[in-house]
C-alpha cells in the first residue's frame, strides 16, 4: 500500500473516531433533560393508578422506572465527570444502549400492566403516557441508530400487541392508530437520524480536508523555502569564482588591447556578461521574495516613461525589422515609475522577442476607475492551457530546449511579483497565432498632487576630485588579486585584506584617509562586511563611503542587506558597475 494510501486510511479512521466520539456526546448531552421530563411523568403516572387501585404491582413498576432512569441519571453525571470519556467513545455508547433498553422495557412493561380490558377512558390515558413519553425521548436519541430501536420498539411495540390481545372493537381500532403512529414516527426519526448523521460526517470530513490542506500549504511553503535556500547558497557559490573571473578577465582584456587573440578575450567577456544576467535575474526573485524592494510611489506622466521604453527597445524592434509603437494620451498615474518601467520592459521585450512580423503596441487608456496600461503584441500566442503556467520561474512555452537567447524565462514571473508588490492587476489573453495581450490596470488618482511629484535625487556622498584610497575587505584571494590589479589600474590606491583585524591594522597604518571601504558581505569566522564597515567606521572618526559586496541571494540575507542601508553590488560584479560607483562616491 502506498504512502498515500496509507494517509487516506489513517483519515478516514480519524474520521469515524471522531463521528464516534461526537456521537456519544450528542446522546450524553441530550439525555439529562430527557430522563428528568420521563421522571415527572413517572411519577404522575405511577401515583395517579396506586391512589385509584391500590394494587402493590404499581409500587414495583414505580420501583423498577425509577430505579432504571436513577441509573441513566448517574450515568449521565459519570460521563460528565470522566476525564477518559472522550478516549473510549465505545465503551460509554454500550452503557448508554443498556441503560436505555432497560427504561423503554419497563415503560413497555406499563402497557401490559395498566391496559385494562374494557375500560376505554384508562386505555386513553396509559397509550396517551406512554405514547407520549417514546415520542418525547425520539429526539435525544435520533443520532445513534441503534438507540432510536432500542427506545422506540421496546416502548410503543407492546401497546398495540396488548390492545388485540383484549380483542374488541374498540381495542382494534386503537391498535391500528398506534400501528401507524409508531410506523410513522419511525420513518421520521430514522430519516432524521440520515440527515444528522450525514451532517455530522461532512464537519469532520471538511474539517479533514482542511487540515491537509493546511499541511499541502505547510509542505508547499517549506518546498518554496529549500528552493530559495538552494538557489542562495548555489548562487553564492558560483558567484564568488564568477565575479573573480569577470575582474581577471577586464584586466586581461586591456592587457591585450593589441593582441590577435583579443576576439576569444572579447567572447569570454560576453559569456560573462550573459551568466551575470542569469544571476541578476535569480536576484531579482530573492529580492522580491524577501520583500527587500520598496516601491516609491509618485504621480508621473505615462509619456516620460514610454519615450524611455522607446528609446532602450527602439533600436532592436528596427534591427529585427518590427514596429515598436506608444501611445500615451495624455495619461498620468500614480506608482512607482522604475519598477512600472521594469515591468513594461519585461513585456515589450518578451513581446519583440517572440514576433516574426508585426510588432509591439503598448497604450495608456481609461476605464472604469482606473487607467489600463496594455501591451500587445503580434507574436506566437500562447495556449489557453499554458496561461497559468507562465508566470512560473524558468517556465516557457516555446523554449523546450532551453534556448538562452530567447531568456531564462524568469521575465514573467519578476513582472507577477512586481505587479503584486504594486498592487496592479494583471491580465494576460492571447490566441496562438495571432499575439497575446498583457494589461495593467492602475487606479486612478487625484491629480491634484502632481504638485508632489519630484525627480529622485542623488543622495550617494559627492564626488572626490583625484584618486583617493580603497580598503577592500575580501576573504577569497583570487577575488583580492583580480580586485585590487583592476582599481590599481583604475589609479586608486587599494588596501586588500582579508580579515576585520587586518583592515583595522590597515587604517591605523595607513598615512592618510580612508575613502571607501568595499567589504564582502561573508568573511571568515563568522564575520562580515557589516559589522566590518561599522568598525572601519568607528576607527576613522567619520561616515567612510562604504560598498557592499555579497554573492547572497536567501530572501532573509537579502532583507538583511537592504536593511543596512549600504550601497550593495550583488556578485558576479561588472567592473563598469564598480567603476560607475566609485566615480559618484569618490
Amino acid at each position: 500500500m502506498h504512502a498515500s494510501e496509507l494517509s487516506l486510511a489513517d483519515a478516514g479512521e480519524d474520521i469515524d473516531r471522531g463521528v464516534a466520539r461526537a456521537a456519544v456526546e450528542w446522546l450524553y448531552g441530550h439525555g439529562m433533560a430527557a430522563v428528568l421530563v420521563a421522571s415527572a411523568i413517572a411519577l404522575v403516572f405511577w401515583v395517579t393508578f396506586y391512589r385509584q387501585s391500590h394494587d402493590n404491582h404499581v409500587l414495583v413498576w414505580a420501583g423498577l422506572i425509577h430505579a432504571g432512569l436513577a441509573v441513566q441519571l448517574g450515568l449521565l453525571v459519570g460521563f460528565r465527570r470522566a476525564k477518559s470519556a472522550h478516549r473510549e467513545p465505545s465503551v460509554w455508547m454500550r452503557r448508554y444502549r443498556a441503560a436505555l433498553l432497560c427504561v423503554s422495557m419497563v415503560w413497555g412493561l406499563a402497557a401490559w400492566m395498566f391496559l385494562p380490558e374494557d375500560d376505554l377512558a384508562q386505555t386513553a390515558i396509559v397509550l396517551l403516557v406512554v405514547l407520549g413519553v417514546a415520542v418525547s425521548g425520539i429526539a435525544s436519541v435520533a443520532i445513534d441508530r441503534p438507540s432510536i430501536y432500542l427506545w422506540v420498539l421496546p416502548t410503543m411495540v407492546p401497546v398495540p400487541i396488548v390492545l388485540l390481545w383484549n380483542f374488541s372493537t374498540a381495542n382494534l381500532g386503537l391498535a391500528v392508530f398506534a400501528t401507524l403512529f409508531i410506523l410513522i414516527n419511525l420513518i421520521s426519526v430514522v430519516r432524521q437520524n440520515q440527515v444528522l448523521s450525514a451532517t455530522l460526517r461532512a464537519q469532520f470530513e471538511n474539517a479533514a480536508l482542511v487540515q491537509r490542506l493546511n499541511l499541502q500549504v505547510d509542505l508547499t511553503a517549506a518546498a518554496s523555502r529549500d528552493k530559495s535556500r538552494f538557489l542562495a547558497a548555489a548562487s553564492h557559490d558560483l558567484r564568488q569564482p564568477l565575479h573573480a573571473l569577470s575582474f581577471f578577465g577586464s584586466t586581461l582584456e586591456k592587457r591585450m588591447a593589441s593582441s590577435p587573440d583579443l576576439p576569444l578575450i572579447y567572447n569570454m567577456m560576453r559569456s560573462i556578461e550573459a551568466l551575470d544576467k542569469s544571476f541578476n535575474a535569480i536576484l531579482d526573485v530573492s529580492k522580491l521574495d524577501a520583500q527587500a524592494v520598496e516601491p516609491h510611489w509618485q504621480l508621473f506622466p505615462v509619456r516620460d516613461l514610454f519615450r524611455r521604453l522607446q528609446m532602450s527597445f527602439g533600436g532592436q524592434a528596427e534591427e529585427a525589422g518590427l514596429q515598436l509603437r506608444f501611445k500615451a494620451g495624455g495619461k498620468i498615474v500614480y506608482s512607482d515609475p522604475q519598477l512600472l518601467e521594469r515591468t513594461l520592459a519585461n513585456l515589450v521585450q518578451n513581446g519583440l522577442r517572440y514576433c516574426a512580423t508585426g510588432g509591439v503596441l503598448v497604450l495608456a487608456r481609461n476605464c472604469k476607475g482606473g487607467i489600463n496600461i496594455e501591451v500587445w503584441d503580434t507574436g506566437i500566442g500562447i495556449p489557453e492551457p499554458e496561461l497559468p503556467k507562465i508566470f512560473g520561474e524558468f517556465y516557457q512555452v516555446a523554449n523546450p530546449e532551453r534556448d538562452r537567447n530567447k531568456g531564462l524565462g524568469i521575465g514573467l514571473a519578476i513582472v507577477s511579483r512586481l505587479m503584486t508588490l504594486l498592487d496592479h492587476p494583471l491580465t494576460v489573453a492571447s490566441r496562438v497565432g495571432k499575439g497575446s495581450l498583457f494589461r495593467i490596470w492602475i487606479k486612478t488618482s487625484d491629480l491634484a498632487q502632481m504638485d508632489e511629484f519630484t525627480v529622485g535625487s542623488d543622495t550617494l556622498p559627492a564626488r572626490i576630485d583625484g584618486a583617493g584610497t580603497i580598503l577592500f575587505i575580501d576573504d577569497e584571494e583570487a577575488i583580492r588579486i583580480s580586485v585590487s590589479e583592476l582599481l590599481r589600474q583604475w589609479g586608486y590606491t587599494v588596501l586588500a585584506v582579508a580579515t576585520i583585524d587586518e583592515a583595522r591594522y590597515a587604517a591605523l597604518s595607513h598615512d592618510s584617509t580612508i575613502d571607501v571601504v568595499i567589504s564582502d558581505l561573508r568573511l571568515r569566522a563568522g564575520e562580515d562586511g557589516i559589522r566590518a564597515i561599522a568598525q572601519i567606521r568607528e576607527l576613522c572618526g567619520y561616515t567612510v563611503p562604504a560598498v557592499l559586496v555579497t554573492g547572497d541571494t536567501a530572501p532573509d540575507q537579502v532583507q538583511r542587506i537592504h536593511e543596512s542601508g549600504h550601497i550593495v553590488l550583488f556578485k558576479p560584479v561588472q567592473p563598469k558597475d564598480l567603476y560607475a560607483v566609485l566615480k559618484r562616491i569618490v
